[in-house]
């Protein structure tokens, strides 16, 4: 009997508080406890000891108001975005003081009080739920729960999903990582395509110098008997029927056909061994490089050269210093290109 008059005259108690809504007044406990806040539901257990939690990506939460509500809702995720499902509203009141007294929506419910953190309850008398504070939920996020079980309890329809709105921080933030998400992507292409052509210029580099070194003690190691067969051929080729015939066509300006030009690199070879094979090994040559590189080793000048691939003097210049700094390095120009080539 004296616990039913407890009961009700707390009911009583809880009642008046409700309809009053004292929001300032915050809920009185013995010990220091104080259960207002907000509680995110971390585990629940049947009594045969099964879990039960909400289902797929759902979370229990209650919201303990210091004018005595609690607002019962969960939060689910659905396609990136976040969504607050009602479930109730109520009246709650605690004291610790008589055998911890904890009364949620007219019910009388055990409660655990396990540290200012963490409660344990009997939800329906079958399942032991144990509630963590939260503690990092702000107070405008706080008031839009409230407004959404408010909302869904005058229209009557609890558990229907109600998309979560973001914060005006989180909008900014939001507005301005849409802004700059093509920037910030684009300036991710910048840096690995630098960072890719810088290793392959390292390597390219690296490559000629290899080769250049390889040609260098190839050209050294050439014994006299060998330098002075390489002038025989030299000068019996430039007196050669062929080159006595390709002579006035050069100094014409005569193009040449895709022939003229496997031709005039077989003579070349035949002359002076793996010529072709030792610049290509070098550089990758476009077409008209490799013919300007073919005309200087028969030595002809700028301008002959110039008029046979037809282009302008100063523009064969810029090709004969340019591939000096590809292959050779910055310290040097048009004329240093045409001696290294000479002496292959």
């Amino acid at each position: 009997m004296n616990r039913l008059l407890i009961i009700l005259s707390t009911l009583l108690a809880l009642l008046s508080s409700c309809s009053e809504k004292q929001q300032g007044e915050a809920v009185q406990s013995s010990e220091g406890f104080d259960i207002t806040g907000v509680w995110e539901l971390i585990d629940r257990v049947s009594p045969i000891g099964a879990p039960y939690m909400y289902g797929g990506n759902s979370t229990g939460y209650k919201m303990y108001d210091t004018d005595s509500t609690f607002y019962n809702f969960s939060l689910t995720q659905l396609d990136g975005r976040m969504f607050v499902v009602p479930h109730s509203i109520g009246c709650y009141i605690i004291d610790i003081d008589v055998d911890t007294s904890y009364v949620e929506g007219g019910r009388e419910m055990p409660l655990s009080i396990i540290d200012d953190s963490t409660i344990v309850t009997i939800w329906k008398g079958k399942f032991t739920e144990t509630w963590r504070r939260v503690s990092n939920i702000h107070t405008s996020r706080k008031e839009e729960f409230r407004t959404i079980c408010r909302i869904a309890q005058q229209e009557k329809v609890a558990h229907k999903p109600f998309e979560l709105e973001i914060s005006a921080k989180e909008r900014e933030l939001k507005h301005i990582f849409s802004k700059y998400y093509g920037i910030v992507i684009m300036f991710g292409f910048i840096v690995v395509f630098a960072v890719v052509y810088a290793i392959v210029v390292t390597r390219r580099k690296r490559h000629i110098e290899q080769k250049l070194a390889a040609i260098k003690e190839e050209l050294q190691e050439r014994s006299t008997l060998v330098i002075d067969a390489i002038k025989q051929e030299e000068t019996d080729f430039f007196q050669s029927d062929y080159y006595q015939a390709l002579r006035p066509r050069l100094a014409a300006g005569e193009n040449m056909t895709d022939e003229d030009w496997r031709e005039m690199e077989q003579q070349i070879n035949s002359v002076y061994t793996g010529f072709s094979r030792k610049l290509r090994s070098l550089y990758d040559f476009s077409d008209v490089e490799f013919q300007v590189c073919l005309l200087i080793k028969l030595g002809v000048s700028n301008n002959d050269i110039a008029a046979v691939i037809n282009r302008a003097p100063n523009s064969v210049s810029s090709i004969r210093g340019r591939l000096h700094k590809k292959v050779l390095g910055p310290d040097g120009g048009a004329k240093e290109w045409d001696d290294f080539v000479l002496s292959l």
